[in-house]
């Protein structure tokens, strides 16, 4: 009789362990869907991230093996974020189901494993096949129905965000392109505003980005996703585009002789942009640089690019070596993250011309 009772109690504990674990599924969902989501903070979910990790795994290898994919691999690319945000769904749906079917066999709401998970995606998924007969497994199966209907509405409501995310940023990555050229320059940008008549009103330029950087940073959490969605063209880089768009700020704030509120304000927000993207896709820390020696774009590229600059009638501070310095330490905040991210992408980096080349 005391070995049946030891078992008894055995039996209960074992039920409650499992209960314990399908309700913490149940909590990580609810953690995981909260912080891709609803917080606009600095948290990195690690099985949104891991999750689109392994997708893109999967996209890279058939690059590698499957013949011809390579000479067509930002086309393959194409599909990542699509089949990238339909497994974190499916990872969803899944650990809910798996919580639910825990729930289910330490509540005994049904005689097998089986017919607990049965009964788990009966619930899930909203069509109610197989409701379980207890009182117990009816509750769980209310529950689960709301969270199935939730995750549903959750990404019809999700994904217009998302997508708009996306087609604005291609319209800056072509407007970069469109005025840099195919090998976007932060000097030639600079370059075309005024030879075009916007060196008066750049005012308008930098709070228009400034706005956009801010919207781009309400997607913090899917980042990691956002950064390997290509642009309409594929040939062009986004990090690229926004490389030189920050090196244009950093040349108008150190070097040209105007006001530069509004410029120093859009570098920010630009810069914290770039800060976001390689923290969410867990990049190397990068060590600050402030020696200007050390700067990837050399003095006399800074001093080409300044010539080209006067020779078009942009007023330039006079003091040049200062300009360089503050340039040199004001790029250095940035470039570390660039260059990161664009290794990580196989993406160039913004380019600098050779002398003589602006």
């Amino acid at each position: 009789m005391v070995a049946v009772g030891e078992m008894s109690w055995l039996d209960v504990a074992g039920r409650v362990v499992i209960g314990l674990l399908g309700l913490g599924c149940v909590v990580y969902f609810f953690k995981s869907i909260i912080r891709v989501g609803v917080l606009n903070r600095k948290f990195r979910d690690p099985m949104a991230f891991w999750v689109s990790r392994l997708v893109l795994n999967v996209f890279r290898l058939y690059i590698r093996r499957v013949p011809g994919a390579r000479e067509r691999g930002n086309d393959v690319l194409t599909w990542y974020w699509p089949c990238a945000f339909i497994a974190i769904i499916t990872g969803w749906f899944l650990l809910v189901m798996l919580g639910f079917t825990l729930m289910n066999v330490a509540v005994q709401a049904e005689p097998s494993v089986m017919r607990a998970v049965i009964a788990s995606g009966s619930a899930l998924s909203t069509l109610g096949f197989s409701t379980p007969s207890t009182e117990a497994g009816e509750l769980l199966a209310i529950a689960e129905g709301a969270i199935g209907l939730f995750v549903v509405v959750y990404l019809f409501t999700f994904l217009p965000g998302f997508m708009d995310v996306i087609q604005e940023r291609g319209r800056r990555v072509a407007w970069v392109y469109d005025r840099a050229g195919e090998h976007p320059c932060g000097a030639r940008l600079v370059l075309w505003l005024y030879r075009n008549g916007r060196g008066d009103s750049l005012d308008g330029v930098w709070e228009d980005w400034e706005a956009f950087f801010r919207k781009f940073a309400e997607a913090r959490s899917f980042l990691p996703i956002l950064s390997l969605v290509r642009p309409v063209k594929p040939d062009r880089s986004w990090v690229c585009a926004f490389g030189a768009f920050l090196d244009a700020l950093a040349l108008v704030r150190t070097t040209v002789a105007r006001p530069w509120g509004t410029a120093e304000i859009c570098l920010q927000c630009g810069i914290e942009t770039m800060e976001n993207i390689h923290h969410a896709m867990y990049g190397t820390p990068i060590v600050p640089k402030r020696d200007p020696a050390l700067a990837e774009v050399k003095r006399e590229v800074y001093d080409s690019a300044c010539a080209a600059l006067a020779a078009a009638g942009v007023p330039l501070v006079e003091d040049r070596e200062r300009a360089w310095q503050d340039f040199a330490a004001l790029r250095m905040s940035y470039e570390g993250q660039v260059a990161w991210v664009a290794e990580a992408l196989g993406d160039p980096k913004p380019s600098w011309p050779t002398p003589g080349e602006v």
